[in-house]
């Protein structure tokens, strides 16, 4: 009898393969992932406290869990935790997206897949970053061919940076290797594919390069209705826009796309997008093309590409090194920062939004009327020299 009660009790364990993550995070919702080694059921509780107050639940066993937290209310901070089977996970906290009023920061990385050490490295550094960002933003190749290991491994190196923000990445050349386990594992808005998230004054558009993208295709015709959307709603003050190739690089490793220059650049242009961010070359490499600046960060643990190709006029700063982004948006002002893992900025800038008739803000910043960047190329920090009436807020600081 004992060995059988003891069979049972091992059996009841739920043994967490991933811990909780979140996934798609709103104003008032967000959902709540883990993984099981054996099926069971599962339940969160949350609420403003540890004493919680709140949960919901599954019967059903499952390896794969997957819950929606409603309810919750906007720029506010939940506590919550996982029950599943006999097991209990840490008691975590997240913050809801604030208002468009409030200012934010969100980081940017990619391309993680190979060394788990050094992704480990830059997921540590972001992890110091105070305050905390609100999102996190991922340009691609988590992995190297997408099978269940790799991404046990990817989200054991993320599960503290992952269990309190929440994670939206853009499918890469190595991410669509295995698609099954990306619907698997993931929670994304849309297709899951490509799709559009709001935070604060801002929308982020996730483009997927691996599905057809030319005018007249199905995303092409989503991502002009998106950007028109956006450009219509005056909360809006920010456009950025993520996907895996870059149109511009100067490194050996890869040549920027071409098909993404001629009709998806245009449009960034049109739409007035304040940054955009891929991957796909493993460095850090900063473009200024028609005011829209273009922001590879691969520097997240794949083996470095370390041989460039000469300078070119869009050219800013270009460094073969592991790091990440680090964004601040504050009303119509975003300061953003390239971070190496020992804390070390390569490269630090602000733009302004470039939405037409940018209006006054309450505080330091004034009416901006015009702007330009210099010098370009560079190869050290870019600077903002603005036309009569233009000021900028100091740049926030940081715990780097």
């Amino acid at each position: 009898m004992l060995l059988a009660g003891l069979a049972a009790m091992a059996v009841a364990r739920a043994e967490f393969v991933k811990f909780p993550y979140l996934q798609n995070l709103t104003d008032s919702t967000v959902v709540v992932r883990w993984e099981t080694a054996t099926p069971v059921s599962g339940k969160v509780q949350y609420g403003l406290s540890r004493a919680y107050g709140m949960e919901v639940g599954h019967t059903n066993p499952a390896i794969d869990h997957e819950l929606v937290l409603t309810g919750l209310v906007r720029d506010t901070v939940y506590h919550y935790r996982v029950i599943s089977g006999a097991d209990t996970s840490v008691d975590g906290v997240f913050h809801t997206p604030v208002s468009p009023a409030a200012r934010f920061r969100f980081v940017v990385l990619g391309d993680n897949r190979s060394d788990s050490a050094a992704h480990q490295s830059v997921v540590d550094r972001i992890l110091l970053v105070n305050p905390g960002p609100g999102l996190v933003i991922n340009v691609g190749d988590l992995t190297d061919a997408g099978d269940t290991g790799e991404f046990r491994t990817f989200f054991n190196v993320e599960e503290r940076l992952l269990g309190a923000v929440a994670m939206y990445p853009a499918p890469g050349n190595h991410d669509i290797r295995n698609l099954s386990n990306w619907f698997r594992f993931f929670t994304l808005p849309n297709n899951e594919r490509w799709y559009t998230v709001r935070y604060g004054n801002a929308v982020f558009h996730c483009l997927d390069n691996y599905s057809e993208y030319t005018p007249g295709s199905e995303q092409f015709n989503w991502l002009v209705s998106e950007l028109i959307a956006a450009s219509a709603d005056p909360l809006v003050r920010h456009i950025f826009v993520f996907f895996h190739e870059p149109p511009y690089t100067t490194n050996q490793a890869h040549s920027g796309n071409p098909t993404i220059r001629e009709h998806l650049c245009p449009l960034f242009e049109r739409f007035g997008v304040t940054l955009t961010f891929q991957g796909h070359v493993h460095a850090y490499e900063h473009s200024v093309v028609n005011g829209v600046h273009y922001i590879i960060t691969g520097g997240g643990g794949a083996p470095l590409h370390n041989q460039w190709r000469p300078a070119q006029p869009w050219t800013v700063y270009r460094e073969a090194t592991f790091e990440f982004v680090l964004v601040d948006v504050f009303g119509d002002t975003v300061f953003c920062r390239g971070i190496k893992p020992d804390g070390v900025v390569i490269d630090s800038f602000q733009v302004l939004s470039r939405r037409s008739g940018v209006e006054e803000t309450t505080g330091p910043l004034a009416r901006v009327n015009t702007f330009s960047v210099y010098p370009n190329p560079c190869q050290a920090n870019l600077r903002i020299s603005g036309g009569r009436n233009n000021s900028v807020r100091p740049e926030p600081a940081v715990a780097l």
